[in-house]
């Protein structure tokens, strides 16, 4: 590959999109794709180039990158009987972005190998806002000499790059950070339940453990914003449920007992069936609080935050 290859991108949703911004001010030459038409067209004011299909874009380009919502959407553009595999040429690369299981991966991988291309599973963490900024926290399952070719791209999109393994283990490092925000958000809405069922000021309360032992960086961004009131979500809810459903997954296929990931998706689930699913994944917490009687919200006087039994 030169020093400015040809990108394509399939998947333009809230993370996706941003990226090619980025991708784009950084001077690559960008091909997009995505199952609805109009939001790749809207990029081509950005200098993007929109094109109809996945396999229209393979035929393209040097690097082929993917931000998709899971395992079926995955296998759908690479493998399936229209799959980009067949159609990427050997010696071109793929930079697969999205949150999906490691074996969905490996497969890939596997069947990249038998056509001379380079995988990289680079899930990212990090929101829209990170993704906007370059900022976004990178984990790469690659060969070390493939990543080093791939390095110039993902330091566009990432601010924090690390290799943690082969194709595959980016997915399992991801999947076990979900894991700890998803059971970390139920275990916020427990603790402000149980503070204000106590008679707690939550605002007090959110103050003293931030600065405490028991304060961690989800405490100091969550914790606000679920005593504004509900919110929608970038992160939405229905994405922290089909995480944890992963995590879980890979749980099972290692022999790895995950019982509070089991207990925490259930409230997920519950939320769900609320019709939440389109909120902020951390609304979880609000559920929880529900269950204990207590509705998080801001005081009407003074600007306080406190909780309304």
């Amino acid at each position: 590959m030169g020093e400015q290859p040809t990108l394509g991108f399939v998947g333009l949703g809230n993370m996706g999109r941003p990226m090619v911004l980025s991708l784009l001010e950084a001077g690559y030459r960008v091909l997009v794709s995505d199952r609805r038409w109009d939001v790749a067209q809207a990029l081509e004011l950005h200098g993007a180039e929109a094109v109809p299909t996945p396999l229209l874009v393979a035929d393209q380009v040097d690097v082929f990158l993917t931000c998709l919502p899971g395992d079926e959407e995955l296998f759908e553009v690479y493998i399936g009987p229209e799959g980009a595999l067949e159609h990427l040429r050997p010696g071109t690369m793929v930079i697969d972005l999205s949150t999906a299981s490691p074996m969905i991966l490996q497969q890939i991988a596997q069947e990249g190998r038998l056509r001379q291309i380079d995988v990289v599973d680079a899930p990212v963490g990090g929101g829209p806002a990170e993704a906007s900024t370059g900022a976004l926290t990178v984990m790469v399952g690659a060969d070390a000499a493939v990543l080093e070719r791939a390095l110039p791209i993902l330091q566009v999109l990432g601010s924090e790059i690390y290799l943690v393994g082969d194709p595959g283990m980016g997915k399992v490092v991801k999947l076990v950070g979900d894991l700890v925000t998803g059971v970390s958000f139920v275990l916020i809405g427990e603790a402000l339940a149980l503070a204000a069922n106590a008679g707690a000021d939550l605002a007090r309360v959110y103050e003293v453990i931030r600065s405490s032992s028991g304060g961690w960086k989800l405490w100091s961004e969550v914790v606000p914003e679920l005593l504004r009131g509900p919110q929608e979500g970038l992160f939405r809810l229905e994405l922290m449920k089909r995480d944890m459903e992963l995590a879980m997954r890979l749980g099972n296929d290692v022999g790895s007992p995950v019982p509070l990931a089991a207990l925490a998706h259930q409230f997920y689930v519950a939320a769900m069936a609320r019709g939440w699913g389109g909120l902020a994944a951390h609304e979880v917490a609000r559920l929880v609080g529900r269950l204990a009687n207590v509705q998080f919200s801001v005081s009407t006087g003074g600007g306080e935050l406190l909780a309304a039994e």
